[in-house]
């Protein structure tokens, strides 16, 4: 297949190409499913992109789509870049001030928006606007027109200049700029990276991974103003594989159950989530499947070598087919991205059966590298795809160039040039270094090294992966930049720590309470020992607390794309702290 050099190009392929009934496919309220066939979402687009340009939408007017994901998303989101305009995606948890910028500086005067959260955050902003679209034609709001509306202004439009749409679809040009995504922000006011339509479907014609609709069903988790998540609908739409958008992340578990997908993109945090799961579900057994379980986990988190090859199908038969068919029993592929993956992760996922790749990329490039089923390295992020080229500087940066590199940064001149180098390389802020065998590994941010103030370096990043392996810790940051040793802030797991509570017989005692007990301390003090026995003197972590509360996009400790960040976590907590290098000195 021919790369594609704009949205136009894949409109026109998934046309000509796909014929299928379940095209895309949304949750409702009852958890019901309601599908759209290709033939139904061709119309629908055509007279969803004639009613935006009926209201006003021409070539370079920005859209914003502020709603969770679904398959009027993907419609508004063709339609918007069809139509000439460019697409403005925006979280729905991100701070009011980030909000407000976004908005002001792309200059939005057109917005679509579902869901009550949503509607609650542009109440803030509503004159800002001169045209809402009620994206779920719901009546508790009052928008200037309703999703449907629009569709039917379209249909009126079409009447009468039928042969509009593929005027509109001909004049699209490769370097028309197509979206701008905002970069999730972990430090200073978010960058709005521009992408033209040749970035953003410059990979839509590869399929590495051997996927098809007839086999296939993939389960859309991740939210689409995410440009991980949004690269992928375009791929699972050009490769024709059915596409399921969950509603509610809460009931991942329930839906695989039912809905049997064969394949998943997920962020490194729900991973671990469903891991834990699995972990808190086998210590609850009984007494003989919790020793069957737990010896199965350990095979399954071990190195490969002869013991564990001789294992694994053994465990396979008591254990691992169990835990798949917790997932419906036919996944095939999970790719994970967004943020780095534990290795200990990807090795015990891959061991029970289901298959984890682990990718990389960034909202400046979308996706860069990705391992591959038949050659999957756990603790790399892979090899580019076709038409990528990276190095790595002198410095240990990681350079990308390539058709999916964005164009630059929205009214940042700036930010733009500090972001390439003089060759035109994308400075992308990681760390890494390639193999003998092209295969990438991220070793960090390149600003994400800590200096004591003895003058030694830190890298906070697999210390931190080291302590969230233990089910306790949900997360953590590392604490060492301008301090005389290392320590750590943790964030519980509240279901771990609500099972330990309940094992303790301390359910009447308050979380913090707990947090500091002896028995939580004895276990600490087992974790730390074990864990500074692999690192350097001056790594090694000799304090800690634990942050009682649970880390959010609200409360500032992550960016909408469920990263740390490190620098407000630092801040926020700079008394707790503080607190732990005073006890230590004492």
């Amino acid at each position: 297949m021919k790369p594609f050099s704009s949205i136009a190009e894949v409109v026109r392929y998934i046309s000509e190409t796909n014929t299928h009934r379940n095209f895309l496919n949304y949750q409702t309220i009852s958890g019901e499913w309601k599908s759209t066939s290709v033939s139904e979402f061709m119309e629908e687009l055509e007279n969803l992109t004639l009613g935006l340009r009926e209201i006003g939408v021409v070539k370079g007017s920005p859209v914003g789509i502020l709603a969770g994901s679904s398959t009027r998303w993907t419609l508004s989101d063709f339609a918007i870049m069809l139509a000439g305009g460019i697409t403005v995606p925006l979280f729905g948890n991100i701070s009011d001030e980030n909000f407000g910028f976004e908005i002001e500086q792309t200059g939005l005067k057109y917005i679509f928006v579902a869901g009550d959260e949503q509607w609650q955050m542009l109440a803030h902003h509503r004159d800002s606007f001169t045209t809402v679209i009620n994206m779920l034609d719901e009546d508790c709001h009052d928008p200037s027109i309703k999703y449907s509306d629009l569709v039917k202004k379209g249909r009126e439009v079409k009447k009468n200049q039928p042969d509009l749409f593929k005027k509109m679809l001909n004049e699209i040009k490769p370097d028309d700029l197509a979206t701008i995504v905002y970069t999730s922000g972990s430090t200073g006011l978010p960058k709005g990276a521009m992408l033209t339509h040749r970035n953003a479907v410059s990979l839509v014609h590869l399929n590495p991974f051997h996927r098809s609709h007839d086999k296939d069903v993939y389960l859309s988790v991740l939210p689409l103003a995410h440009i991980f998540a949004r690269s992928i609908n375009f791929l699972m739409m050009v490769w024709g594989v059915p596409i399921y958008y969950l509603r509610d992340i809460k009931t991942i578990g329930d839906v695989c159950k039912n809905l049997q997908p064969t394949i998943l993109v997920l962020v490194p945090r729900i991973i671990e989530k469903i891991y834990d799961k699995i972990i808190t579900k086998i210590r609850r057994s009984s007494f003989v499947k919790k020793t069957i379980g737990e010896w199965a986990v350990n095979v399954a988190n071990r190195e490969d070598d002869f013991y564990t090859a001789c294992m694994l199908p053994i465990a396979d038969k008591l254990v691992y087919s169990h835990l798949r068919e917790a997932l419906g029993g036919k996944i095939e592929l999970v790719i994970s991205g967004g943020a780095p993956l534990n290795p200990q992760l990807g090795r015990f996922f891959n061991h029970i059966g289901v298959p984890m790749l682990e990718g990389w990329g960034l909202t400046e490039a979308a996706t860069v590298t990705c391992n591959r089923l038949e050659k999957n390295k756990i603790g790399s992020v892979g090899i580019p795809f076709d038409s990528i080229e990276i190095k790595i500087d002198e410095k240990g940066e990681i350079l990308v160039k390539g058709p999916l590199v964005m164009k630059g940064y929205y009214k940042n001149e700036e930010a733009t040039k500090q972001a390439f180098t003089p060759e035109g390389l994308l400075r992308t802020g990681d760390k890494g270094k390639i193999d003998a065998d092209g295969y990438l590994t991220i070793e960090g941010r390149i600003k994400e090294l800590y200096k004591t103030s003895t003058g030694e370096y830190i890298a906070p990043v697999p210390i931190e992966q080291e302590l969230c392996k233990a089910p306790l810790i949900d997360m953590a940051v590392v604490v060492a930049d301008g301090r005389k040793f290392a320590s750590c802030l943790l964030f519980p797991d509240f279901e771990v720590l609500k099972n330990l509570k309940r094992d303790q017989s301390k359910e009447q005692v308050s979380d913090a309470e707990f947090l500091d007990s002896s028995f939580i301390k004895e276990e600490m003090d087992r974790l730390f020992t074990g864990l500074n026995q692999h690192l350097n003197h001056w790594e090694q972590i000799r304090g800690y607390k634990f942050v009682p509360n649970a880390p959010s996009v609200e409360g500032g400790e992550l960016t909408p794309t469920m990263k740390m960040k490190r620098e407000n976590v630092l801040k926020k907590y700079r008394q707790l702290i503080d607190k732990i290098y005073v006890e230590e000195t004492i």
